[in-house]
């Protein structure tokens, strides 16, 4: 407006047209983004190349996650239809046209583990390999079910660090994740034999220390009178398949 010494009402009224014409989106109040031409058959920018605007606008700590943030760490056997993010705040997802993003809350985000991946827009915050291992076992629901999120887990274990996974479980005050986590590695098959079973036993070892009590396989399915496995304390109200 002051730059062209224009009205308010025609900046509106030009922003309006633009958008009309799919040149301009306004994914947020008091946010408008301008649509590069190779995004104009999208109606949108990618979502990772609109996720740090928004954040940036909004002033919200976040990481990309779950199915999102594992297919970044090669785990990319089914590519999700929406992009998943991690925010501290309650928030309605987004419907940007063809792009679809999902807001998943969580108490706090601080000193967790992320990595930056860079985009067009600028740098995108992701969740680390282990990090993605934690929250596809603590939010299964929004991964596509257990033998969803285990064939993910197939796929995902060859990019996390043994030293880096035993310092989140440390971090970490539940330990549920953690007995999944280890049980389900136990069960499925994968590409880094070597890994997984050392995988297998950092988690083992931890857990030896912290005597933790039976925890559901699946939390939104009833028990099923099933007794806690031996050695993960894991009681098997549903079974797995891994797709691959």
């Amino acid at each position: 407006m002051s730059d062209l010494d224009i009205s308010a009402g025609a900046v509106h009224a030009a922003a309006f047209r633009l958008k009309k014409k799919g040149e301009l989106i306004s994914p947020a109040k008091q946010l408008y983004v301008i649509v590069p031409p190779e995004y104009h058959m999208l109606g949108c920018l990618p979502a990772e190349e609109l996720v740090p605007i928004l954040m940036e606008h909004w002033r919200i700590p976040y990481y990309v996650c779950l199915l999102s943030a594992a297919a970044y760490h090669g785990a990319s056997h089914q590519k999700p239809q929406i992009f998943q993010v991690m925010t501290e705040k309650q928030m309605k997802p987004i419907l940007c046209s063809q792009v679809k993003i999902e807001f998943i809350y969580k108490k706090s985000l601080q000193d967790l583990p992320t990595t930056l991946k860079t985009v067009g827009t600028g740098y995108l915050t992701v969740s680390s390999a282990e990090l993605t291992a934690m929250d596809l076992l603590t939010y299964p629901t929004r991964c596509g079910g257990l033998n969803h999120t285990a064939t993910v887990l197939s796929e995902l274990l060859e990019a996390i660090d043994p030293k880096a996974l035993l310092a989140l479980m440390q971090q970490s005050k539940e330990t549920a994740w953690i007995q999944r986590l280890g049980l389900i590695l136990e069960r499925i098959d994968s590409m880094d034999e070597i890994r997984q079973n050392t995988l297998i036993k950092v988690i083992k070892n931890y857990l030896d220390t912290m005597h933790p009590s039976p925890t559901l396989l699946a939390p939104n399915l009833p028990r099923n009178g099933r007794k806690p496995h031996a050695k993960w304390a894991v009681i098997e109200n549903t079974t797995i398949e891994s797709d691959l």
